[in-house]
């Protein structure tokens, strides 16, 4: 099965070479949440999905000394949220399936902070890019060939790579962009290609009718281009030629584009935003504790990571929280609201100016990324961009751009 092919290719690789292992990592949840669709929810396949990753990084991280100088609000959170796990759980299934990957995914951090000090990430991270950049419209045409039902309609479908799992591809388009500004190694026919796959990706964007992921990429784009400004025509002309292409190939999405626009309709009122979900669900969690006036809900929160209840009862359908905040405030409190603030804020808040002056270019534009998948939501639990993002923001913030290849001293302290 597939899966499991995957799975065993991702072991055999760390044996091989751990030090590709964060790429592999990353890499491997994108095309595990690809395929993990066509089979049951059973046993095997958490283990393949939350044990055999989780395993793989405890000993990574234990190899190369990533955690030897772990920060104490990082114990803490941690501890906060396996005791909430133990005493304060939801259905156990719904729990362990979005604090499992919370934890991998907060391990990740660690992991960039020790892979950015031994090595350039960016850099070496550009082959796996133009994997992704290549196998995510692939992927999605084959899902409308095959005839994989669409989230909003029938007339397009993304495969499996529903809701937020979709916002792997702005960050792989982003990166992607970077790549064929930047790297003056590469060939024009490579830049071409890499473009024409760029174009087909924000196509996808565009007829999915997602409006977080346009969000993620627009913003991405105009805090590089900011913070790059030898850059600036290079990028207009880009967004130029990709502009007008999409406009020239209109007529080959424009069926499908309007198919989704009429089952999403409500995107397009302005007037029609106050019955947002997310906002509503604001209101009916403020309604909710001013009603039960518990305090020990209101510091520790009412359930962990389990709001189905919630969605029942407010909007007559197991519709989970969506927003991370409201999430967070739900399941951990105020208590956690504020850890996981504190956390944040000392990893990639705090002592921003060490960060080196190549490395800010592309650590302000993933940080807003960040920012702006918090106020939608489905940053806990979603594995197929989460890791990839605390990846690249800790190896930017804490490693150094001009350290492409470590020094002997260097490569044997951290992988050896």
């Amino acid at each position: 099965m597939i899966l499991i092919a995957l799975a065993i290719i991702l072991v055999i690789m760390f044996c091989i070479n751990t030090r590709t292992f964060p790429y592999m990592l990353v890499s491997y949840y994108v095309f595990y949440d690809m395929f993990d669709g066509f089979y049951k929810d059973d046993k095997i396949y958490a283990v393949l999905r939350y044990v055999v990753p989780l395993a793989l990084i405890l000993i990574y991280v234990t190899k190369h000394r990533a955690l030897r100088n772990l920060d104490a609000i990082f114990v803490v959170l941690l501890t906060y949220i396996v005791t909430l796990w133990v005493f304060n759980p939801g259905d156990p299934i719904t729990t362990s399936r979005n604090v499992l990957p919370l934890i991998i995914t907060l391990m990740m951090i660690p992991v960039g902070k020790q892979f950015g000090r031994s090595e350039n990430l960016i850099i070496n991270f550009e082959k796996y890019n133009r994997v992704l950049l290549v196998a995510l419209p692939l992927y999605i045409i084959y899902a409308n060939l095959a005839g994989i039902s669409g989230f909003y309609s029938d007339a397009f479908s993304t495969g499996y790579l529903i809701t937020s799992r979709m916002y792997i591809v702005p960050i792989v388009v982003f990166l992607a962009i970077h790549y064929s500004l930047t790297n003056k190694n590469k060939g024009w026919l490579f830049k071409i290609i890499d473009i024409g796959f760029i174009l087909l990706n924000i196509c996808i964007l565009l007829i999915n009718t997602r409006r977080t992921t346009f969000a993620m990429l627009a913003a991405a784009i105009i805090v590089y281009t900011m913070f790059n400004k030898r850059l600036f025509f290079k990028m207009l002309f880009l967004v130029g030629v990709l502009f007008a292409a999409m406009v020239v190939s209109y007529p080959l999405y424009a069926d499908r584009l309007n198919a989704q626009l009429e089952k999403r309709e409500r995107i397009q009122e302005v007037d029609t935003y106050e019955d947002e979900g997310r906002v509503l669900e604001t209101i009916y969690l403020i309604e909710y504790h001013k009603k039960k006036n518990d305090i020990g809900e209101i510091l520790f929160g009412i359930q962990l990571f389990d709001t189905y209840d919630f969605g029942t009862r407010y909007f007559g359908r197991d519709r989970p929280i969506h927003s991370d905040i409201n999430m967070l405030f739900f399941s951990t409190g105020i208590v956690g609201l504020i850890l996981f603030f504190m956390f944040f804020q000392h990893y990639f808040f705090k002592r921003r100016r060490s960060i080196t002056t190549d490395n800010k270019k592309l650590y302000y534009p993933l940080l807003l990324i960040f920012v702006i998948v918090l106020l939608p939501g489905r940053f806990i639990g979603t594995l197929t961009f989460a890791p990839l993002l605390m990846l690249l923001m800790s190896a930017l913030k804490y490693g150094s751009a001009e350290q492409e290849v470590p020094s002997v001293q260097e490569a044997q302290l951290a992988f050896g």
